[in-house]
């Protein structure tokens, strides 16, 4: 197993800073720039554009092959199936995760709602949303990107009865009847992927 040794004592050191909340919530970043470190983030970069791709091909073929609640269908029930057959083969653990998520087994935990946090005030104040590295509770690195819609995700992820048709918004209900994942605008970021390495600990 690979170790990744990261010094914890204080929030100022070069390769690692921790966050603390009033919630007690804490936060530790990798920000060194060392071969190993690029290496994760490369890593993460091509197993999140294969993941997207992935998804974004088998729902264009639902959407073909029987229209839009066909594809709502096939997002509840094979869309999780492609990511766990990529995290199987990448040797990592492969989520999409969300505050406002559509189904909740994709909820963020404490240390993901404040890294999206942090993402939603970086989009607030026009900053460029970058990858970040994160240690998780279990000591292993996780490459976080955030998930930035665009127009044509609005259809399912808009607002229903603008975006979102009433056929369309029933069918959502139906399938997840806590979806909280509505009302999004064109740029707004819906979540996060969170790719785990698990063949990885980091020692503080």
């Amino acid at each position: 197993m690979v170790v990744l040794i990261i010094s914890c004592n204080t929030d100022t050191e070069k390769n690692k800073k921790e966050n603390k909340a009033d919630d007690g919530v804490k936060v530790s970043y990798i920000f060194q720039n060392d071969k190993e470190s690029k290496s994760l983030k490369k890593r993460g970069a091509v197993i999140t554009k294969l993941s997207r791709l992935a998804i974004g091909k088998a729902l264009k073929k639902a959407i073909k092959e029987g229209g839009m609640e066909y594809a709502l269908d096939f997002c509840n029930l094979e869309a999780s199936k492609i990511t766990d057959s990529l995290s199987k083969a990448n040797g990592v653990i492969i989520k999409r995760v969300a505050k406002k998520n559509r189904n909740p087994n994709n909820s963020t935990n404490a240390i993901e709602s404040k890294i999206f946090k942090q993402y939603i005030m970086e989009w607030l104040t026009n900053k460029t949303l970058e990858p970040k590295l994160a240690i998780n509770e279990n000591g292993h690195p996780v490459y976080y990107k955030p998930i930035i819609l665009n127009k044509n995700c609005l259809v399912c992820h808009g607002k229903p009865g603008e975006n979102i048709p009433d056929n369309l918004s029933k069918k959502i209900t139906e399938l997840y009847p806590n979806d909280k994942a509505i009302n999004f605008e064109d740029g707004h970021p819906r979540g996060m992927w969170a790719i785990t390495f698990t063949d990885i600990t980091a020692k503080h």
